[in-house]
């Protein structure tokens, strides 16, 4: 028999919120808009209200959309004003179709973003994109270079293009504004 004691109450997990800027056009010298990502343990997902993501334009908004969450984080503070990461999906797009690696881990962060927004709002990525997403994060997670892993492996950069930009899309429209 284990006896390893389980702690009752369950000791209560502290959250914390991290300011999430977003860039899509490369005209655009910063962030376009914003959310928050509520970090609870391992467990990290956006503010969201009725399952769409909380999205907003200005980081002087964060208080507005966190305060019209309802998935658990609208009362943790204080709420942050510095952007911890910018997920810049034009020069993500770049890398994808033009470089030999993600130096500085743009594709391999909006990966993990998008896995993230996904799954906050239970949608599921098709099954093709799903292994393109899944195979470049593990090549990425163990080296930036990927564009000979992608002739050895058959992947395309078209195709992997195809699977982020419908992860634009579904998270677009999976999703509302504050502010």
């Amino acid at each position: 028999m284990n006896s390893s004691l389980v702690t009752f109450p369950p000791k209560a997990q502290s959250k914390e919120l991290y300011l999430i800027g977003f860039r899509m056009d490369p005209d655009a010298e910063g962030p376009q808009f914003y959310t928050l990502i509520g970090s609870e343990g391992e467990n990290e997902r956006p503010i969201t209200k009725g399952d769409r993501i909380l999205f907003f334009r200005r980081p002087g908004d964060a208080l507005k959309a966190l305060s019209a969450s309802d998935n658990g984080f609208s009362e943790v503070r204080p709420v942050p004003t510095d952007l911890e990461l910018l997920c810049d999906i034009s020069e993500a797009l770049y890398v994808t179709n033009q470089a030999a690696e993600d130096g500085d881990g743009l594709l391999f962060e909006l990966i993990a973003v998008f896995d993230d927004l996904l799954r906050a709002v239970k949608l599921n990525v098709p099954a093709a994109y799903t292994t393109v997403l899944a195979t470049m994060a593990e090549r990425l997670g163990e080296t930036p270079e990927f564009a000979s892993f992608l002739a050895e492996s058959g992947l395309t950069r078209e195709t992997l293009e195809d699977a982020l930009l419908w992860c634009v899309g579904a998270v677009a429209v999976k999703s509302s504004w504050v502010g």
